[in-house]
């Protein structure tokens, strides 16, 4: 099998893992993969917010414990150049791709010479954007070494299993609530590539009912259309394929 295909068999395998796990099951699944590609260390956590400490924007916390105190006592989020630039990009990057002048900026300067001391000296970022704010799973190694192969299947398995676990940790009765047994259903059909009307048939209602449940299930997810408000139904863990 070729890298190409290694990769991407090896993704998508985590991806279809992930559906039937629990979030200790997720994150254990996740740290494996990313041991084998090299990184010792992760954070995946909401970006910095006003009045919001880290730890209530942490989703999973794979950094060394003394690294984790230090940065939230010290309030490092807010200088750190690195959830900086993921809340300017949607691409993935590597660490040293969010430059700053050490010299005209020392507090950043200063996190990143910190970091070095537990062995978090290069690393990749994967930027997500939602509703309500994005977040950054950050991935750490002392020597970064990673071929763009590899940085897409790391890119699909860091979404995943960040939504997986957003999605496991969300009171049930949140889920329950935001759309309706029939919403769900309507979306559920949409995303196995059914038409309205197909959908109408299946479900013994007319076409029209089955739009008006399109646009109240988009209205409730804020989503432009039923491609978006099926996708943000998938990442909230509202319905699944």
């Amino acid at each position: 099998m070729d890298a190409a295909r290694q990769w991407g068999r090896r993704a998508l395998d985590f991806v279809d893992a992930v559906e039937r796990l629990n979030v200790p099951g997720v994150v254990k699944l996740f740290e494996s993969e990313i041991k084998a590609c090299g990184f010792h260390a992760y954070i995946m956590a909401g970006l910095p917010a006003p009045g919001t400490a880290l730890p209530e924007l942490t989703v999973a916390n794979g950094w060394p414990a003394e690294w984790f105190e230090l940065y939230t006592r010290e309030n490092f989020s807010a200088l750190d150049p690195v959830p900086r630039f993921g809340a300017s990009t949607v691409q993935p990057f590597e660490w040293s791709d969010a430059r700053y002048d050490k010299e005209d900026d020392p507090a950043a300067h200063l996190v990143m010479m910190r970091a070095t001391e537990f062995r978090l000296r290069d690393g990749y970022c994967i930027p997500m954007h939602y509703d309500g704010g994005g977040a950054v799973i950050s991935l750490a190694t002392e020597h970064l070494h990673l071929d763009p192969l590899a940085k897409s299947a790391l890119q699909l398995i860091g979404v995943y299993a960040h939504n997986r676990i957003r999605s496991l940790s969300r009171a049930p009765e949140e889920k329950r609530e935001l759309l309706t047994v029939r919403e769900r259903e309507v979306l559920r059909w949409v995303a196995g590539g059914k038409t309205s009307w197909e959908i109408s048939v299946i479900l013994k209602i007319s076409e029209r009912t089955v739009k008006f449940h399109l646009v109240e299930a988009s209205r409730k997810l804020n989503a432009v259309n039923r491609t978006s408000a099926v996708a943000k139904a998938l990442a909230r863990g509202l319905i699944k394929l």
